[in-house]
């Protein structure tokens, strides 16, 4: 047993069971023994996982040219772009190179913030990004930025998923919470009455039927985090990036064990209870959950669709263009810029939600349309049949 498992054994012995994202927090986040805090995560090749921005540069090339596209509509000399759960920073990186490139002028005026949790991560970020050290400011919490302080961009990519999340279960018509305790030494999933009252209003939203013995997992914490980029935002959009659904296609019942996961060297892990602080644990994000606070806080919802229709409407096959040489290393960015957008790999696997504040119509009129369609949301993971 590690230190994180006897600290989590501790806390159980001593309180009696906890919620499943208090068991999370801890195996994430806990401030030495953490996953993501202890300088655990490991990403790319030898790591854990992938993300886009370990798959090709091009994927923050597209990213900025969006933010590029939002100054323009937004139109104020103080633009600043955030990013929420950075890691090492390398879609920052490319973002950066790309606007230095090919928006000189806009890169010259330009503020970058980034808000990373793990100390050791920022210390990486700060050497990854030690070509843009004089546009970038570092902060550890998102509750440190000011509220109406920022004009500009708020960027977030695969960060909701890794929000600790409550897991539920529906049986004989009432719903209740999974906790974590023990027997013996060993974790158990104990059944209980929910910890909070926000877990059943969270359903009350929805009109959706469940299955007997359906589980699934709730981000409580997702309100508030949109709620409190929504207050630091003054004027501009939110871009979330992540994977997952709207309600009725999340929580359908072909998914009766819900989405959690683990991640471990590139396995799919489905035990939370081994290697704790050691393996990632996520779950699909509830957009509608995103759309629905998002109404409530004054962001209003310019585009939800595929993250492969997201990059082609900002001109991916262009980037993929400047990739049409027969040489071996043209070749393999062609192959991973395919992984990106195309359906059946990352393309509709992963979603995005741009979100905007104080923008009115600048905000409808600002989003291009490709004439390559490859939106292939089912008909329950669409906001125009919600």
């Amino acid at each position: 047993m590690n230190q994180i498992s006897e600290i989590i054994v501790a806390l159980i012995r001593q309180s009696g069971p906890i919620t499943f994202a208090k068991f999370m927090e801890l195996a994430l986040y806990h401030p030495e023994h953490g996953y993501y805090t202890s300088g655990k995560a490991k990403l790319g090749k030898m790591g854990d996982y992938y993300t886009s921005p370990c798959v090709h540069p091009a994927f923050g090339e597209i990213l900025g040219r969006f933010i590029y596209r939002a100054s323009e509509v937004i139109d104020v000399p103080d633009f600043t772009v955030i990013e929420m759960g950075a890691g090492k920073g390398f879609l920052a990186l490319d973002i950066l190179d790309s606007l230095k490139r090919n928006y000189s002028p806009f890169y010259d005026r330009l503020t970058f913030i980034i808000i990373e949790q793990s100390p050791h991560l920022r210390d990486e970020g700060k050497g990854v990004l030690k070509g843009h050290a004089h546009k970038i400011r570092w902060a550890d919490s998102l509750f440190s930025l000011q509220k109406e302080s920022i004009n500009g961009a708020f960027i977030s990519n695969e960060l909701v998923d890794s929000f600790p999340f409550h897991r539920c279960k529906f049986k004989d018509g009432k719903l209740f919470e999974i906790f974590v305790g023990l027997h013996d030494d060993s974790f158990i999933e104990i059944l209980g009455e929910p910890s909070s009252s926000e877990l059943k209003a969270y359903f009350q939203n929805y009109d959706l039927q469940f299955e007997d013995g359906q589980e699934l997992e709730v981000n409580l914490i997702a309100r508030e985090w949109l709620s409190y980029v929504a207050s630091v935002l003054s004027l501009g959009f939110a871009l979330t990036i992540d994977y997952g659904f709207l309600a009725p296609e999340l929580y359908s019942s072909v998914r009766m064990k819900g989405t959690f996961r683990c991640f471990h060297q590139h396995r799919l892990i489905e035990n939370p209870y081994i290697n704790i602080g050691e393996q990632d644990i996520t779950a699909d994000v509830d957009f509608s959950n995103l759309v629905r606070v998002g109404n409530q806080v004054g962001l209003n919802t310019v585009k939800y669709t595929t993250q492969g229709q997201f990059l082609a409407d900002w001109g991916i096959l262009e980037v993929l263009e400047t990739y049409s040489s027969s040489d071996a290393s043209s070749e393999k960015s062609r192959i991973a810029i395919k992984n990106l957008f195309l359906p059946g790999l990352m393309g509709d696997r992963f979603k995005v939600l741009i979100q905007a504040k104080n923008l009115g119509d600048r905000a409808r009129v600002f989003y291009p349309e490709s004439p390559l369609k490859l939106s292939y949301l089912k008909p329950s993971d669409r906001l125009s049949e919600r």
